[in-house]
């Protein structure tokens, strides 16, 4: 697919000459190699801005390339006839584009605009602990983000000169002796790159990079309920770009979702309780203490066995966009005592020789003997 001249410039198909001049100006004094030694694709942006300068600034040019979508006009089928002689030549995307231009074009610059200015977003990683995913709370977060600079104004340059090689024309004139005569070439000033003026003071401030470095601090409102993974959008938080230009902030959130003997999945909160074996076999109501969200109330249904939940509707987690909130499940753990006083040995023993337990003797020697 040829190349969208227009995009290049960052200019609407209906750019006037000035308008053009002005957007190439910027462009050529942002990619010019001279200011990015050895970057190689700082040099290609380069040519490929001064290629569709050349191509739109010049009248017949750029009607020939508002008509064909390139210079050279054109022919879908190639130079040799139906198949180009060899093989199918037909750019399906440029005659897509060509037949349907009003609104294909509109709505595939609007697209690819939309994908492109994306390149410049941040993505912030900010961890919590438990208790803040769960109510919520302001943070102050503090980060670096170019800004356009305010003493050129987003030029980066205070100064300019008439340009010396082509006098405030922007275009030389080359003249080739060739076997057919003279031929005269017209080409942009490379002194100048077309802007007719050239730069006499680089804005001290910002070293011609039209933007600075500052640091920058908002806060933030982590809504209640804001889990692990979630996103929130800043929007025009981030780098500055063309003055009215900004990028975003995505606040990415890395939440703790556990907490001693609590654990939150989604919007349920679990909790691993241990309790007394008599409780679990009498049955008992207490009150807990949990981690995070407090004390609570519950009752220990009597033969209660190893890994019964107890389920407390609407409590704890509030769903981040509803006012409701939802569950927290109590896991009961039943702790089997590993030392005995001899009261209690005394109780076990005969509530084992009642329902014809055997059981391990722990009496001492002397006990076995004389007792």
């Amino acid at each position: 697919m040829s190349k969208n001249y227009y995009e290049i410039l960052w200019v609407e198909k209906t750019a006037s000459e000035e308008e053009i001049k002005k957007a190439y100006r910027k462009l050529a004094m942002q990619y010019h190699p001279d200011r990015h030694a050895g970057d190689k694709w700082m040099e290609a942006k380069f040519k490929e801005i001064n290629e569709a300068y050349g191509v739109v600034w010049d009248a017949q040019k750029r009607r020939e390339y508002d008509t064909y979508w390139r210079v050279g006009g054109w022919n879908p089928f190639g130079a040799s006839g139906w198949f180009g002689g060899q093989g199918f030549d037909v750019d399906l995307g440029d005659l897509f584009e060509n037949f349907f231009w009003g609104w294909f074009n509109g709505w595939w610059r609007a697209r690819k605009k939309s994908s492109s200015q994306r390149w410049e977003d941040l993505e912030y990683k900010l961890d919590l602990d438990l208790q803040t995913s769960i109510y919520g709370w302001k943070k102050t977060i503090k980060f670096s983000k170019n800004i356009s600079c305010d003493s050129c104004n987003w030029e980066g340059w205070t100064g300019k000169k008439t340009c010396s090689n082509c006098g405030w024309v922007g275009q030389v004139k080359y003249r080739q002796q060739t076997m057919f005569g003279t031929i005269e070439h017209t080409w942009v000033c490379e002194t100048c790159h077309g802007e007719w003026e050239t730069i006499e003071h680089v804005c001290s401030k910002c070293n011609g990079k039209k933007r600075i470095r500052l640091e920058h601090t908002i806060e933030l409102d982590i809504p209640a309920g804001i889990d692990n993974g979630m996103i929130i959008k800043m929007q025009g938080e981030w780098n500055d770009w063309i003055k009215a230009w900004a990028w975003d902030l995505y606040i990415k959130f890395a939440v703790n979702l556990k907490e001693k003997n609590l654990t939150r999945k989604w919007v349920d909160l679990y909790f691993d309780l241990d309790i007394d074996v008599i409780e679990a076999i009498l049955g008992t109501k207490k009150e807990i203490t949990i981690p995070v969200i407090g004390k609570r109330t519950i009752e220990i249904e009597a033969g209660t066995q190893v890994g019964t939940v107890i389920k407390i509707s609407w409590d704890w987690v509030k769903y981040i966009d509803k006012d409701k909130k939802w569950d927290l499940f109590i896991t009961l753990n039943i702790q089997i005592p590993k030392k005995l006083n001899t009261k209690e040995r005394e109780m076990y023993e005969e509530i084992a020789k009642e329902n014809k337990i055997n059981f391990k003797n722990k009496k001492g020697i002397f006990e076995q003997i004389f007792g």
